[in-house]
């Protein structure tokens, strides 16, 4: 048995597996923790010997116990506002069901009132097409609505439109798309920078407000998540407001997650905030600075878009010929001089990639910076990074570069892939066996409300590379079970500095566990969807049971 110093423990788990989550099966029966630490991993009797009177005893009866999940790329307050205030459509399977969900909502506000919402894609309703605003109109006429779809998309009512000043005549927005139908009224369906019309007009409450909004956000989803074994996240891309708000839940000790916090930077809204950038050397701090429960990551940027909606920036034509039309989301010309800006102070970069082009883009500009300037107190990483190239790939690993990937994607939108790019290119959507080959570290999760915060979904995803109408994206890339765990939990400790401290199971680190319902091993591919977690407990304490 291996143990870390004397005592009574606070947890005692037996009769396990208790899986230390290596990326191979390696499990122990026992497991101890203390003042909020594993103190000990052996065999159940061994193990049991170190419990005392005021110990809890947990009898996994053949259940497993697996590290804590690491979501590494997760919209935290935008989720917990659908939950809180808006509505979540993962579940619709159909525009009908759509129109139910958003009926119930209309009846809890009051007239007037705008109703916000995402967790949709049009592959999941049996029309097999997006909701346009007179499918909203039906239930809702009177309140706007705004429904965002994953990502770089958005459904809206006549009603927010008109607000909006878009128009049968006109009104689109200098950025991004107003698709519209032959008569040339608009369909709802907003693109690219073009909700941002719709956004401008929605109220804003104030600074102060506003913040308040968000600690209530924070709190639910983080109360949502602890149910799904989820017990650190990393929230890419946050605003000084946000961030201010999760200060102020951590402070008064409501923040039961460990949260790694991206702050905004360069390309993440089609249309640029002109007094985010360029404070860097005025901000102070640098990526790594907090503690082991509230701290910042790294810079959120992104390039180009995503590849349903054929806004990804490739560098071949998609099926039909065309070529992404969104204007890049930053200054190409200028990326260099960014990351010279970023790295050069210690600040590590998540770059959004989802085209091959894009990739290639980043890589280039990693290269030239990382290359004369080498520091080994950064992570750097490419965000989705669905196609490297050879050219790609060589270059991460010459300067290990992450990847942090969303293989939930496969699921939630991969039938809508057929139509962008060829089958043999979707072979390779999301290469994680062979990143993971190529010894470059790939972080797995869930860029929640662009796909379910369940992990097992992504889990699932992984190991079977299956779309949701059933289609296989490339056999040869699946991942078995213990490394797709390693990707959900150790390697995304690893992208927030974390590696140490959390991730895995292992005498000394901190005791972030979820409790399985059943062996995690014996569970069929095809079932892993179903997974549940009956107990999560982060640094020793139980968030949640069930």
């Amino acid at each position: 048995m291996h143990t870390l110093g004397d005592g009574c423990s606070d947890l005692v788990f037996v009769n396990g597996p208790v899986y230390v989550g290596s990326g191979d099966d390696k499990s122990h029966t026992g497991m101890a923790v203390r003042g909020g630490q594993i103190t000990a991993l052996g065999s159940s009797d061994e193990v049991r010997s170190l419990a005392g009177d005021r110990t809890t005893v947990v009898d996994l009866q053949g259940r497993s116990a697996i590290p804590g999940i690491v979501d590494s790329h997760n919209h935290m307050p935008t989720a917990g506002a659908m939950m809180h205030d808006g509505v979540l459509l993962f579940d619709a399977e159909s525009i009908s069901d759509l129109q139910d969900i958003l009926r119930e909502k209309v009846e809890d506000v009051g007239a007037g009132e705008w109703i916000m919402g995402a967790g949709w894609i049009e592959n999941q309703f049996t029309e097999w097409r997006m909701p346009t605003r007179w499918d909203l109109d039906e239930v809702a006429p009177d309140n706007p609505v705004i429904l965002n779809r994953l990502f770089g998309m958005c459904a809206v009512n006549s009603r927010a439109l008109q607000l909006a000043g878009i128009t049968r005549e006109g009104g689109d927005p200098e950025r991004g798309i107003v698709d519209r139908d032959e008569k040339g009224h608009p369909t709802g369906i907003l693109r690219a920078g073009a909700e941002e019309a719709v956004r401008a007009v929605m109220p804003d409450p104030g600074a102060g407000e506003r913040v308040r909004q968000y600690e209530r956000y924070i709190q639910t989803a983080a109360e949502e998540y602890v149910r799904y074994g989820i017990t650190s996240l990393l929230d890419p891309g946050v605003p000084p407001l946000v961030m201010r708000a999760y200060q102020n839940v951590y402070e008064r000790g409501q923040l039961p997650l460990r949260v790694n916090m991206m702050p905004v930077w360069y390309g993440l809204r089609p249309s640029e905030d002109p007094n985010l950038p360029g404070r860097l050397d005025h901000m102070g701090i640098r990526t790594n600075f907090g503690d082991e429960r509230l701290r910042i990551g790294a810079l959120k940027m992104a390039i180009d878009g995503g590849l349903g909606s054929k806004t990804a920036l490739m560098n071949e034509p998609f099926r039909d010929g065309s070529w992404s039309e969104i204007p890049l989301r930053l200054d190409s010309e200028m990326l260099r001089d960014w990351f010279t800006e970023g790295h050069s102070i210690g600040w590590s970069i998540g770059i959004h990639c989802c085209g091959d082009r894009a990739q290639d883009m980043a890589c280039r500009a990693f290269d030239a910076v990382v290359g004369s300037m080498p520091r080994d107190d950064v992570r750097h990483n490419i965000i989705h990074g669905y196609f490297p190239t050879e050219e790609s790939l060589e270059l991460m690993k010459r300067h290990e570069l992450a990847v942090s990937a969303q293989p939930g994607f496969i699921w939630v939108e991969g039938d809508l892939y057929f139509a962008a790019v060829t089958r043999e290119k979707l072979n390779g959507f999301t290469p994680l066996k062979t990143y993971d080959s190529e010894g470059i570290v790939v972080a797995c999760n869930s860029d929640m409300t662009s796909a379910h915060y369940n992990p097992f979904w992504g889990l699932h995803s992984a190991v079977t590379r299956r779309t949701s109408r059933g289609e296989v994206l490339g056999d040869e890339e699946r991942v078995d079970r213990f490394s797709a765990l390693r990707m959900m939990t150790g390697n995304g400790a690893y992208l927030m500095f974390w590696e140490d401290l959390t991730g895995c199971i292992d005498v000394g680190r901190a005791a972030d566990i979820a409790v399985l319902d059943r062996d995690f091993a014996a569970v069929p591919d095809d079932d892993l969807r179903d997974l549940e977690v009956d107990m999560t407990v982060i640094g020793g304490e139980v968030v949640y049971e069930k």
